[in-house]
């Protein structure tokens, strides 16, 4: 008696304990799945690798410095009086935020301009300001000597030094000016504007707290509607963008499209099995063993992962997609040997017996190719390769440790076949079958066709295979008119400059210095620069002040009324207005402004250490090729030292692109290397379930061509890949091998019956399967985040290319084989090939 037989008699004899054990392990993995579901991360810092330059980077920049994150309110529908009345108001109440939550609030900049203007003498270096002095002397006392008729040679030029201290001045104040930000900005309609007032609330944390971007969101709501704005003007409306809206949108469209998304499953796939079994029981025999196995799946990510992040949200529908075929396989011949007219016992013994190495081959084919994915050190890549492997491996044991103790069970009670239920066969696998018995050489000869056509697309896709617009990764509602992302563009106009620094950490403010000068002079001897403003402590506290000061004040002296009548009425009032109070002083980082000295002060209190480097206001930060150039550029100049910390969403980004680039060719070869060699060896051993290598052949064949179709369809869609569906790649070697594994297992089984016959028997089932995978991964199409709709849509289309070609394009190949043997052993010479 054989192993297979022997565990489905015990499995019968000891039922109950069996059925017992599983529901106890369910119900633990469904306290573990309901916890970890309940902890969904959006933020793209989640997928990189925990030891990746940037994420060590973030993590060491938000315990010192606290995190950036923000949440922008945008005001309009009123005048600008009443904007900034409801500003000033709104500001006053966010101020008296819980500890916790708000770290500043970013509205206005009078005090920035305001401290600087007198102090504007202090920045240019000591021998311009001597120079300056002296060229100011020389002229005074020219234009006096010009006015007693003594004066010799033309005037001392100091309209260039006016210039040049004009320019400074501009560069300095130009980022603060006076007054609240706010000005028209792009309507609604094209061509069309409005005037916004905009607000930052800088969130206090690190940004991956989500429970605490949660609490920052109420309470920003709950004070604006304290506030009423409908009191302040009828049209008044205030809008919210920036990473706490963004945040909270995804997460909220991801956990509702995931409810729907299972529901949608769950409904789908059992409506399938019901339809293709002619029973509602085999809905519960199927589902019930794949629900244990999922449960258990998820209740071990719980505690090997702990969360769920964008890329393995989605999982569940994939696992109950995925794994419910072992369990459809069995229960198929199952229910063909019952109608055969079989006991229950015997019938079991033959189904587990048949079908437990084809299914054994398929499930570890599809968990060698998650597997392929803990390759990588992309966390979006490898947990989906964790949780999906295990689910794969799971489903199996649980198809058979739980379904033959289920269903013999179910047989004591009620009858899962009715007496004298006769076999079907499916109309879709009888109209395969009839063309591949009718028509092999044509449809042989337009599968080849087709593969040739494929090869072209794949060759062009190819050429520029990944995404780099990360704005189709986003949620499609967030880039809508009115979304957090329509007005987080009108907010970089409103601020001149994008909004999220890269942050840099000195180890004391003389290192900080000297990166915010290597950055800002590689800035200004670059010609199309990605790196715009650079705030720092080299920036705003200049040096050498004290050896300054006496030059001032003899410019100061020199700077009168009378001494500068000689230059035009404007010219003399911007000098008057930055010459020095008499009591000027020397200043350090500690007396800056408030909104400078926020920003470049650590959560332990010491201050200068921060630089905060701003992308170029002519880049696209929603552009892969911008967002790796920026990085790149940031990263390449020579600082004071190797390893300076430095982190933001944009290197994250970067480092997002940079991973794929690497993990995920990685990943599919290793895939493609561990699918072949297990169909070698499953095909390729054993004397009663396979004979040799040759169908082997005959099936990696089959997935070559489904794979060639399915990557010719990506390119004619115009798909690429981005960080989510480049998984679709290696698990379409591992699920996509599954059908025509299947179909060459019964043939051998069959002692090598007509491949035509193999479609009618077992392409049923196999088309189910792949119904089900298929409603998997398009459960993904109802998702608002585009990423994943473009990952539904492209393993879709590896679904639909590997069951062509494992239904219709091999047997049609092997079909004409088939006659061409037939005519040489009655030695015709001529090839029919059926009707062509």
């Amino acid at each position: 008696m054989t192993l297979a037989r022997r565990w489905v008699r015990f499995a019968d004899r000891h039922r109950r304990a069996v059925l017992a054990l599983a529901a106890a392990a369910a119900l633990l993995g469904l306290w573990g799945t309901v916890r970890l579901y309940a902890d969904l991360r959006p933020d793209l810092a989640e997928l990189l690798p925990a030891r990746s330059r940037s994420a060590r980077d973030l993590d060491v920049v938000s315990k010192r410095v606290g995190g950036f994150a923000e949440a922008s309110i945008v005001l309009s529908g009123a005048d600008q009086v009443t904007l900034e009345l409801f500003a000033d108001d709104l500001a006053d109440r966010l101020a008296r935020a819980p500890p916790g939550l708000v770290r500043w609030v970013e509205y206005r900049t009078d005090e920035v301009a305001d401290f600087f203007r007198p102090r504007l003498l202090l920045f240019p270096p000591r021998a311009e300001l001597a120079l300056l002095r002296d060229r100011l002397a020389a002229r005074v006392a020219w234009e006096r000597a010009s006015r007693a008729g003594r004066a010799l040679g033309p005037a001392p030029e100091i309209e260039p030094l006016l210039d040049g201290l004009a320019g400074g001045q501009a560069s300095l104040l130009g980022r603060f000016p006076d007054g609240y930000v706010v000005g028209p900005v792009p309507g609604p309609r094209p061509g069309t504007t409005i005037t916004a007032l905009a607000m930052l609330v800088r969130m206090a944390g690190p940004p991956d707290d989500y429970a605490n971007v949660v609490r920052l969101d109420r309470f920003i709501k709950g004070s604006i509607a304290a506030l009423d704005p409908a009191r302040y003007a009828p049209g008044l409306r205030v809008a919210q963008g920036g990473y706490v809206a963004s945040n909270i949108l995804e997460h909220d469209a991801l956990a509702e499209d995931l409810i729907w998304a299972t529901v949608l499953v769950l409904l789908a796939v059992g409506g399938a099995i019901w339809v293709y079994n002619r029973s509602w029981r085999s809905v519960p025999a199927i589902g019930i063993p794949l629900l244990a196995g999922t449960f258990v799946t998820f209740g071990l990510a719980e505690l090997l992962v702990g969360h769920l992040n964008s890329n393995t949200a989605f999982l569940g529908s994939i696992v109950v997609g995925n794994g419910i075929n072992v369990g459809l396989v069995l229960f198929a011949r199952y229910l063909e040997e019952r109608r055969r007219g079989q006991a229950p016992l015997p019938a079991m013994e033959t189904a587990v017996e048949t079908t437990w190495l084809a299914t054994a081959t398929a499930a570890a084919a599809a968990g060698i190719s998650y597997g392929s994915l803990l390759s990588t050190d992309f966390r979006g890549f490898n947990q989906f390769g964790l949780i999906g492997g295990i689910g794969m491996s799971l489903a199996w044991v649980s198809a058979y440790a739980i379904g033959p103790s289920l269903a013999l069970a179910w047989e004591r009670r009620t009858p899962l076949v009715a007496p004298g239920e006769r076999p079907d066969r499916a109309v879709f696998t009888r109209a395969l079958s009839a063309l591949v018995v009718r028509r092999p050489r044509l449809t042989a000869v337009a599968a080849l066709a087709a593969t040739a056509l494929a090869l072209v697309s794949v060759a062009r896709f190819a050429r520029d295979p990944i995404e780099n617009d990360f704005r189709k990764l986003r949620n499609g509602a967030a880039l809508r008119a009115g979304g957090p992302a329509w007005w987080d563009e009108r907010v970089d106009v409103l601020f001149g400059q994008h909004l999220t620094p890269t942050v840099l950490l000195g180890r004391d403010e003389a290192e900080a210095r000297a990166i915010g000068e290597a950055i800002e002079a590689h800035r200004r001897a670059t010609p199309g620069t990605t790196i715009g403003s650079v705030l720092s402590v080299a920036g705003f506290v200049p040096e050498h002040q004290a050896e300054k000061l006496p030059i001032i004040r003899q410019i100061a002296a020199l700077a009168t009324r009378e001494n500068l009548s000689f230059l035009p009425p404007d010219r003399q009032l911007a000098i008057r207005a930055v010459l020095p109070p008499r009591d000027l002083r020397p200043f350090g980082a500690a007396d800056l402004p408030a909104p400078i000295r926020r920003q470049l002060t650590e959560v332990d209190g010491r201050i200068g250490t921060p630089v905060l480097v701003y992308p170029a206001a002519s880049m696209d930060v929603w552009s892969g090729v911008d967002v790796i150039a920026y990085a790149d550029e940031l990263r390449a100049i020579p600082l004071p030292r190797p390893g300076i910390p430095m982190a933001s969403s944009m290197l994250v980004f970067a480092d997002v692109l940079r991973a794929i680039e690497t993990d995920g060719p990685r990943a599919t070869l290793l895939s493609l290397g561990g699918v072949v060699l297990l169909v070698l060896g499953a095909f390729g051993l054993g004397r009663r379930s396979v004979r040799s290598l040759k169908d082997a052949g005959w099936v990696l064949a089959a997935l070559g061509i489904g794979v060639v179709w399915f990557l010719g369809l990506a390119g004619v869609a115009g798909l690429k890949l981005n960080m989510l569906d480049f998984i679709a790649l290696p698990i379409t070697f591992g699920i996509g091998v599954d059908y025509a594994v299947n179909v060459f297992q019964r043939r051998r089984l069959d002692h090598a019956r007509s491949i035509a016959d193999c479609v009618r028997t077992t392409g049923g089932a196999v088309a189910l399967c792949s119904l089900t995978t298929v409603i998997g991964y398009s459960s993904l199409l109802v998702a608002s985040n585009q990423a994943l709709t473009s990952f539904g849509l492209l393993a879709d289309l590896g679904e639909v290319a590997c069951l062509a070609a494992a239904l219709l394009a091999l047997p049609a190949l092997l079909r004409w084989r088939e006659l061409v043997r037939e005519r040489a052993a009655a030695g015709v010479s001529d090839l029919p090939g059926g009707p062509a």
